[in-house]
């Protein structure tokens, strides 16, 4: 693009791609969280079944909650009840035994598969007012927009910072660019 989308003058919220997407999602949040009322998971649980129902390995906490964007302490207490109720697992890691990952049980894969007639009833009542042509066009467009988040967020992680021991023995981060 050469000429830039967006100007100080011309931004504000409704034509803002992150603001609409942001609302779009909070909104989605909430119409699925109603309607998995009448199942026997909420719409957060269902989303961590799914998350580890498509992953052939278990997951550490820390990047199921990178990958559903969801904070770390909320993500604990929604795994610890999947774990309570049979859906989820701890398990020591394969790679690193010091480590614990998630994985989904049987009974979370018939879980997580029940729940998707939940959802694709709510996306087609969602989308019935779009043609295929429209909705082909927008899941394109998002999982375009998806990958350039993606890549951009990733090239601007911040890289590990080595922990310095203090004088009273406890470790912290060492500043960037300090010695260690």
């Amino acid at each position: 693009m050469s000429k830039p989308y967006y100007t100080v003058e011309t931004i504000e919220a409704g034509n803002s791609i992150g603001y609409l997407v942001k609302r779009c999602g909070g909104l989605m949040t909430q119409l699925a969280e109603r309607r998995f009322e009448s199942t026997s998971v909420s719409f957060t649980q269902w989303l961590v079944l799914m998350r580890l129902n498509g992953r052939d390995e278990p997951i550490s906490a820390t990047q199921l909650s990178k990958e559903l964007c969801h904070d770390m302490g909320a993500l604990t207490r929604v795994v610890d009840d999947l774990e309570r109720r049979g859906l989820v697992a701890r398990e020591r890691s394969r790679r690193d035994r010091r480590a614990v990952e998630l994985a989904i049980t049987a009974a979370g894969r018939r879980e997580a598969d029940s729940g998707k007639r939940v959802i694709v009833e709510l996306l087609n009542e969602l989308t019935e007012h779009y043609s295929a042509t429209e909705l082909s066009t927008l899941v394109g467009l998002l999982q375009r927009m998806l990958s350039v988040l993606q890549s951009a967020a990733d090239a601007s992680a911040p890289s590990p910072v080595p922990a310095v021991r203090t004088t009273t023995g406890r470790h912290r981060k060492a500043k960037s660019g300090a010695a260690t």
